[in-house]
């Protein structure tokens, strides 16, 4: 059941919805923002923006809603110019977006609301700060208009998608391109998840795409056949997706690996607007309805029944009451604990063709397609099943294991374990009797493994075990003494003894001792974790994962004493290399740093000053790392510096040369659109137009980095210098 606790009615198409503290904020493509109280869903502010202005598609991206600083941004047709409006304490523009060459078709704001980025018509994606709207940085154009943005969870990645079946994934942070997507498909919306190494996609023709960022990728695809999917939002813990679509389905997608885990009806058709707040649904449709839905709904009811293992009640509740209960944590791991168990009672029951009985024990986790699929499986396969029960209850084990070898799905039963547990027994008794008395016990241990001699699986092992039942009394003398070292060589030398359940047990403790390098890790403590290393390493089976840990271990530790000493070249590069590092807190405190003295430095930026700017980011200035991003935030010092000193404006400076000063632009940063419309805005067109060569985007990584780059007197550039004494 679809869990709808209240729904609220637009007069036009819901192209945004979001909450703040006390207000449930909304609007529809008619321009027309309204507020509502979230306590008893009563229309509180209204205001329409534009009545002249022709309304928005009804399934327009062009607005987009912060997530805690209520504010609303959006686009409006056929115009270039966009709008940020507050909703508190009364709705009212704030800001005008003024960067954009078409209409904006696209808008989104980052999670923590640092950004906002549009796209437009012109295919260009613009980040302007969410503090006060100015222009951060503009990423390469895509050779159509926008249709999706997504920002990673941490803002420093942003997807764009557009309409030529292109896409990119660019670095906010360091104002680079990290990648360039092709698509079959027109890819309508996305979001990063898993740490934000995966990207979860919807496309117009009915696709589900998961992009692999780090590998740069898609690794899977689905088609949900005849749909044209609109929204995408993660639930569960990044778990599960939930997809939209024009049509009357919300459909539920498990993201380990891309299957559609379930669909739910709807009253209306066309999602336009989806978003996820304290653990509440708000779906917007094209015709006006928002639904608001609680996730949780009855959640403590679902995990009263799973406490009691009551999985039949647990789907009913699903059914009658709530359908994203089925995406619970909680729910999910008792149905992986017990499926083993019951999947293979119902495959006896199948053999005994007692179908109704075997149906009625898995039926509460049919809702799973895979369980689904592979009880089908054995449903087709119940006539085999039986020949190998009748096999076992004969003790004509070398039937029984015949069908195993033909037959792999038989493994999964309660007989085969029992089976292979007859065995293990039979081994280790026989082991036993050859310890105490070799020759005396000799005929006593053959008796017992008479049976599997004929198995072609088991006959190896036994066989060996009446030859050279010494190897295997010194194999158990080793591990007795938790000589694993030893233990683990005598296995090498005499491969046999891997046949055995004290090597699956010497595996264990092998694993469980790399789960303890993992734990000192995780705390930090790298020393004890290289230590523990060293041990797993003289390990042979986990020899290749101890080094490889150690190595990683050892990275952190040159990671942290470079952060230590300050050698910001040294950690940033590392950082750069191992994906790892990214997730300690010495780098978090490097990043942090370097944020808050960017922070500094755009507003000097944004206020045309060069040598600030440069001055607050002088321990990053030659850092590669920084290059790009550094180059950014003086590209928005330059502009405002010219714009400042625009002919004829009061204070600002005499005798510049305007195609010199341009040209030093243009060597830097290409003539791009950012140029392009300045010089329209301030009349000097021309003079740009008069400069013949188009220059290079990334110009700045082999010229000097100047303060300024207004030309005065036909004067030099001066390359920055920081603060002399006089000047401090």
């Amino acid at each position: 059941m679809f869990p709808v606790k209240s729904s609220l009615k637009l007069v036009g198409s819901v192209l945004g919805v979001a909450t703040d503290k006390d207000s449930i904020i909304c609007m529809d493509n008619f321009y027309n923002i309204s507020t509502f109280s979230k306590e008893n869903k009563v229309i509180d502010k209204v205001l329409q923006l534009s009545k002249e202005v022709e309304p928005l598609h009804h399934f327009s991206k062009a607005v987009a809603i912060s997530y805690t600083t209520s504010k609303i941004a959006m686009g409006f047709v056929k115009a270039t110019k966009g709008v940020v409006v507050t909703t508190t304490p009364e709705i009212a523009p704030i800001a005008q977006l003024t960067w954009q060459k078409l209409a904006i078709s696209k808008a989104a704001f980052s999670h923590e609301d640092d950004y906002l980025a549009t796209g437009g018509e012109d295919g260009r994606v613009l980040l302007y700060s969410a503090d006060n709207y100015q222009l951060v940085l503009s990423m390469p154009p895509l050779p159509d208009y926008i249709s999706s943005i997504a920002f990673s969870q941490d803002e420093r990645l942003v997807f764009a998608g557009c309409f030529g079946k292109s896409a990119m994934i660019f670095d906010v942070v360091k104002n680079d391109l990290v990648a360039t997507i092709k698509t079959e498909s027109l890819i309508e919306d996305a979001f990063f998840y898993a740490d934000n190494t995966r990207l979860f996609c919807v496309t117009k023709e009915g696709q589900t795409l998961i992009y692999d960022v780090l590998e740069q990728k898609f690794i899977k695809e689905n088609l949900l056949k005849g749909a044209w999917l609109t929204r995408c939002r993660p639930i569960a813990g990044e778990e599960f997706a939930l997809v939209g679509a024009k049509d009357k389905q919300l459909r539920i997608i498990d993201l380990s690996d891309n299957t559609l885990s379930d669909s739910i009806a709807l009253e209306h058709s066309g999602i336009t607007t989806m978003r996820v707040e304290d653990n509440l649904l708000y779906l917007g449709f094209s015709d006006g309805t928002i639904d608001i839905a609680d996730l949780n709904e009855a959640k403590e009811e679902m995990l009263e029944l799973l406490n009691n293992n009551d999985l039949k009640g647990a789907l009913g509740l699903i059914q009658s009451k709530n359908i994203f209960l089925q995406t619970l944590k909680e729910y999910r791991t008792k149905l992986e604990t017990l499926w083993k168990e019951m999947l293979a009672k119902a495959i006896d029951l199948l053999a005994k063709d007692q179908l109704q009985e075997a149906t009625a024990v898995v039926e509460p986790f049919m809702l799973d397609q895979r369980k689904r699929e592979e009880f089908d499986y054995y449903w087709q396969q119940k006539e085999a099943v039986a020949k190998f029960m009748d096999a076992i209850e004969a003790k004509n084990y070398m039937e029984a294991y015949k069908l195993v070898e033909q037959n792999a799905y038989l493994k999964e039963t309660v007989a085969y374990a029992k089976l292979e547990e007859t065995w293990e027994k039979s081994f280790e008794v026989s082991k036993r009797l050859l310890f105490q008395d070799p020759q005396g016990n000799l005929v006593k241990a053959q008796d017992l493994l008479r049976p599997f001699v004929t198995v072609k699986s088991k006959k190896d092992v036994a066989m060996t075990l009446l030859r050279n039942s010494d190897k295997f009394v010194q194999a158990d003398k080793e591990y007795k003494a938790k000589n694993f070292v030893e233990y683990f060589k005598l296995c090498d030398r005499l491969p046999f003894l891997k046949e055995t359940l004290i090597y699956r047990s010497a595996m264990l403790i092998g694993d469980q001792i790399a789960q303890r390098v993992n734990a000192c890790e995780n705390q930090n403590d790298y020393t004890k974790a290289l230590e523990i290393c060293k041990l797993l390493a003289s390990m042979s089976p986990f020899k290749t994962l101890a080094d490889e840990k150690a190595k990683t271990i050892q990275i952190k530790l040159d990671f942290a004493q470079a952060c230590k000493e300050r050698k910001l070249a040294d950690a940033f590069k590392m950082a750069e290399t191992y994906f790892e590092l990214r997730s300690m807190p010495e780098y978090k405190k490097l990043y942090d740093d370097f944020k808050r003295y960017e922070k500094i430095a755009f507003g000097f930026a944004a206020t045309g000053n060069g040598k600030a700017t440069l001055d607050n980011l002088k321990d990053y200035l030659y850092i590669e790392y920084w290059r790009d991003k550094i180059a950014a935030i003086l590209k928005i010092a330059y502009l405002s510096e010219f714009m400042l000193n625009a002919p004829g404006k009061e204070g600002a400076q005499p005798d510049i040369c305007w195609k010199e000063t341009f040209q030093y632009y243009i060597e830097r940063y290409g003539k791009d659109e950012e140029i392009k419309k300045l010089a329209n805005e301030i009349g000097l067109q021309d003079v740009l137009d008069s400069i013949p060569f188009d220059g290079n985007p990334k110009g700045y990584l082999t010229t000097i980095v100047a303060d300024s780059l207004l030309c005065i007197d036909n004067q030099p550039l001066h390359q920055h210098e920081e603060n002399d004494k006089e000047e401090q």
